[in-house]
């Protein structure tokens, strides 16, 4: 067996991946990793978002930074597979990768998103976030995909629209 010390500080400059890894194995030493099914009522209404609606969400809310930058900050693939259908962003990670001060800035940021959600769907009851106790924000598995998927397209988009520059020319010295 090998033994590795962490520095707090250490921990905290880690990659998300890695701390995810590091707490989820830290959990399992102390028997505190069992998962829980999520509850029925509560994920029945959890909406999974196609491309479409998702494009319909970013249509209604781009003018506002914060809340694209969260948008998007949920088409990351996180280091965790989905579980029952679901996909869990650390809201410490959404919130430094968004740039936001609080906790409670991601939260009215995602209850924008949900508020377009509802206006695209026509549904007053749709979801399209959950937290659990443990500071994680959860979208439906086809969420996360739709909005990486509205992100690859705008990426490739302005790729194929970017001007061309024309190769510079360098000109030749006059030989002495």
């Amino acid at each position: 067996m090998i033994g590795i010390t962490l520095s707090p500080e250490q921990v905290r400059a880690a990659p998300p991946e890695v701390r995810r890894w590091l707490e989820h194995e830290v959990a399992g030493m102390f028997g505190l990793a069992a998962e829980h099914p999520a509850p029925e009522e509560v994920t029945t209404r959890l909406i999974g978002c196609n491309p479409d609606e998702a494009t319909g969400m970013l249509e209604l809310v781009q003018g506002m930074l914060p809340v694209v930058n969260v948008f998007f900050e949920l088409g990351r693939e996180p280091a965790s597979a989905p579980v029952h259908g679901l996909r869990a962003f650390r809201l410490a990670d959404v919130m430094r990768q968004a740039r936001l001060s609080t906790p409670d800035q991601v939260i009215e940021c995602l209850d924008v998103l949900t508020t377009a959600l509802r206006r695209v769907r026509g549904d007053t009851e749709a979801l399209f976030y959950l937290l659990d106790d443990r500071g994680h924000c959860l979208v439906a598995e086809p969420t996360m995909r739709s909005v990486l998927h509205v992100w690859q397209g705008i990426v490739a988009q302005r790729a194929l629209s970017m001007p061309q520059e024309a190769p510079r020319q360098v000109p030749i010295a006059a030989a002495s």
